[in-house]
């Protein structure tokens, strides 16, 4: 037992010794990286300052050399700028549009950020919805004024799941490709733009080297890297011109990205207005519900407007839906919206005859909606 004792110490021992004296190449290997390394930090240092010494020089109007980028290059990274700029403040303003409360918009950038599921909020509409159901309970449901208020609470609640279907399809559809646009292929454009610079900066600090050169070996050496540099600038170059090209091009697919945001867009206001109307419906004298106000019937008779004989008695009012610029005298200019009185063309089925504060002229039949 002493002896297997006394044999493992020994063995301890020897391998503390290996460990604490290192053997005689591990110091030979960790200079030859101490001095790779410095080597390494060397040269970046050399090229980083003859890059700066050829940038100041620029600025001062000194340089010897100055490689400049031709017309089609200067115009694509015009354009390039003009899209980045556009494409921003667009993404930025559908972002309000779906999101209007800027501090929540910036809670949703974080969440994204960190790659976390982002938290369940209740729109307006949704509230409103609450808040109409409370009051129609308080009412009871037995009263006319109570039952109205819970229908519209109902409508509420469907306005509010159509807002939240519009703002996923945006964000889907809209804002997710263009923010990878911007995010992955601008930017990686526009890093090779940042190397473009150094490389031209490189080219003609060389070149500017080699003019210095005296004959003989050092003028080849300067030619050689002047000779490298260039090689080096042209396929970065390019580079950068193609990729600039393929941005250039992308407005065909963020064409069919806004396309599909105003379908959506589309959807979401014709659902709110069919839930509209189907409460507007319910509630009025036909309908046996709340009655609405009254719409004020037209005077009778046969008029002329613009050599135009009408019959009053087929007037009727009507909402218009799309905003419409009166091409001539004989049009009427009308806003979405407006509730105005059209009188139907015997002659002429796509136009009617429209009135509106006095005003008379011809509208087109598609644009407004009869009540």
């Amino acid at each position: 037992l002493c002896v297997n004792l006394q044999h493992q110490g020994c063995i301890a021992r020897a391998t503390m010794a290996e460990a604490t004296y290192p053997s005689a190449e591990e110091p030979q290997m960790r200079g030859q990286s101490f001095n790779k390394k410095l080597g390494d930090f060397k040269k970046f240092a050399s090229t980083s300052f003859t890059r700066a010494k050829q940038y100041t020089a620029e600025k001062l109007g000194r340089a010897d050399s100055l490689t400049e980028f031709d017309s089609e290059y200067d115009s694509l990274s015009t354009q390039l700028d003009q899209i980045k700029q556009s494409t921003e403040q667009l993404l930025g303003h559908v972002r309000s549009l779906v999101q209007p409360n800027p501090g929540l918009r910036l809670e949703d950038k974080l969440y994204t950020r960190f790659d976390k599921p982002h938290p369940h909020r209740t729109t307006a509409h949704e509230l409103l919805s609450v808040e109409l159901a409370r009051a129609g309970n308080e009412f009871g449901t037995e009263t006319q004024y109570g039952g109205y208020l819970l229908r519209c609470a109902e409508v509420e609640q469907k306005l509010g799941e159509s807002q939240k279907r519009f703002h996923e399809k945006a964000q889907a559809e809209f804002i997710t490709p263009l923010k990878a646009f911007l995010e992955i292929d601008v930017k990686a454009v526009l890093r090779d733009k940042r190397l473009l610079k150094i490389k031209r900066l490189d080219l003609d600090a060389r070149r500017g080297k080699a003019k210095k050169a005296q004959e003989g070996e050092k003028l080849q050496a300067a030619e050689e890297e002047v000779r490298a540099s260039q090689a080096d600038y042209e396929m970065q170059l390019d580079k950068v011109r193609s990729a600039m090209k393929r941005i250039v091009q992308t407005h065909t697919s963020h064409q069919g990205h806004l396309r599909t945001l105003m379908a959506a867009q589309r959807a979401y206001f014709a659902e709110c207005l069919a839930h509209l109307g189907e409460l507007d419906r319910e509630t009025s004298p036909s309908g046996g519900g709340v009655a609405s106000e009254p719409v004020k019937e037209p005077q009778t008779g046969r008029f002329v407007v613009d050599g135009i004989e009408l019959d009053r008695e087929e007037s009727r009012k009507a909402r218009v839906m799309y905003d419409y610029d009166a091409e001539n005298e004989n049009e009427l200019t009308v806003f979405a919206d407006q509730v105005i009185t059209v009188t139907p063309i015997s002659d002429n089925e796509d136009y009617m005859m429209a009135e509106h504060e006095g005003k008379s002229g011809k509208v087109p039949s598609t644009y407004v909606e009869l009540l």
